[in-house]
């Protein structure tokens, strides 16, 4: 069984996209005539836009069989076991995670390592992980 989750998306950073998408434009309106400028403003905020948007659009984690496959873009990816997921808790954090809402659920495996996310159904998303590893702690 295969199933894929989307991130819940935090209306702060659809609407950072948007005004950075917005600025970019502003500053390449407002630099057309310093070919440097614009080649700077070009590459830096074309990379950083670019990179916002492949976050909005492939940040998901998927299910399949016993492993949990998470996505943040083509930054962060990594693959986790649920066989080794030995507590899940409800967070909100703004802590660096592959997630693009704050309201998130602390994923615990090995000793001390945690890997929050935040998929759009969560109750669903612990239910499905809880049915393969019916050890998992709730907290």
């Amino acid at each position: 069984m295969v199933k894929v989750f989307k991130s819940k998306v935090a209306k702060w950073y659809t609407w950072f996209c948007v005004g950075m998408t917005a600025a970019f434009i502003g500053s390449i309106y407002l630099c057309y005539q310093s070919t440097w400028v614009l080649l700077i403003d070009v590459v830096l905020m074309g990379a950083a836009i670019l990179m916002l948007f492949d976050m909005l659009l492939h940040t998901d984690y998927t299910i399949n069989g016993e492993k949990l496959h998470i996505r943040c873009g083509f930054l962060f990816r990594m693959d986790l076991p649920v066989s080794k997921i030995t507590e899940i808790t409800h967070k909100s954090t703004i802590l660096s995670s592959p997630a693009l809402s704050a309201k998130r659920i602390g994923l615990k495996y090995g000793k001390k390592r945690w890997v929050y996310v935040s998929p759009e159904n969560q109750e669903e998303f612990i239910s499905i992980l809880r049915s393969i590893n019916p050890a998992i702690i709730l907290t």
